[in-house]
C-alpha cells in the first residue's frame, strides 16, 4: 500500500536542508558582522537562545516525525480494514438478500403448487364421495325395491291364501246347506284335494 506520507529518507533531507540553512545564515551573519565591526554574534546570548531552540526542534523533528508518520500510518491502515470490511459487509448483505428473494420465490411457488394440489386434492374427494353417494343410493333404491317386490309378493300370497280360505268356507257353507251329508262329504274332500294340488 502507498500511503503518501514522507519516510525516512525525506526526513533526513529536510534535516539537512535545515542544516545547511542554518550553517549558510551563521556564514552570512559572520560576514555582516565584521563588515559593521561589531563583535562575533556567537559571543551574544540571543545566539545560543535562537541556537538552543534550533537544537530542540531538530532534536525532536526525528521522533516526533517518526511518532506523527507511525501514527498516520496506523490511521491510514485502520480506515482501509475499515473501508474492506465495509466493502465485504455489503457484499454479505447483498448476496443475504439474493438468497432470501430466491427463498421467496420458492416459497411463493411452493404455496401455489400447494394450493393447486389441494384444489385437485377436493375435487378428487368430492368425486369420490358423490360416486360412494350415488352407488350408496341405488344400493338403497335396490334394496327398497327388493323389499317392496317381497311386500307385494307377500301380500299377494296372503290375499290368495284368505281368498282360498275364504272361498273354502263360503264353498262349505253353501254346500253344506244344499246338499246332503253324503254328497256335502265327498264334494269337500275333493274341493281339498284340488286346494292342496294348488298350495
Amino acid at each position: 500500500m502507498s500511503s503518501g506520507l514522507p519516510n525516512k529518507d525525506i526526513i533526513d533531507a529536510t534535516q539537512d536542508a535545515v542544516l545547511n540553512a542554518a550553517s549558510s545564515m551563521v556564514e552570512v551573519l559572520e560576514n555582516t558582522a565584521q563588515e559593521f565591526g561589531a563583535e562575533p554574534f556567537y559571543l551574544e546570548a540571543e545566539f545560543w537562545v535562537g541556537a538552543a531552540f534550533v537544537a530542540v526542534i531538530l532534536a525532536l523533528a526525528r521522533p516526533v516525525g517518526k511518532a506523527l508518520i507511525a501514527t498516520l500510518k496506523r490511521r491510514s491502515e485502520i480506515i482501509e480494514q475499515n473501508l474492506k470490511d465495509a466493502v465485504a459487509l455489503k457484499e454479505d448483505a447483498q448476496k443475504l438478500l439474493a438468497e432470501y428473494e430466491r427463498k421467496f420465490r420458492s416459497a411463493e411457488k411452493e404455496a401455489s403448487d400447494i394450493l393447486l394440489k389441494s384444489e385437485r386434492e377436493i375435487e378428487n374427494v368430492k368425486r369420490e364421495y358423490l360416486a360412494k353417494l350415488e352407488a350408496e343410493m341405488a344400493t338403497r333404491e335396490k334394496d327398497t325395491r327388493a323389499r317392496l317386490k317381497a311386500a307385494e309378493d307377500d301380500a299377494a300370497q296372503e290375499i290368495a291364501n284368505k281368498t282360498a280360505e275364504l272361498t273354502l268356507k263360503t264353498v262349505k257353507k253353501i254346500l253344506h246347506d244344499s246338499m246332503d251329508e253324503k254328497v256335502k262329504s265327498q264334494m269337500i274332500d275333493a274341493s281339498i284335494a284340488n286346494l292342496n294340488k294348488f298350495v
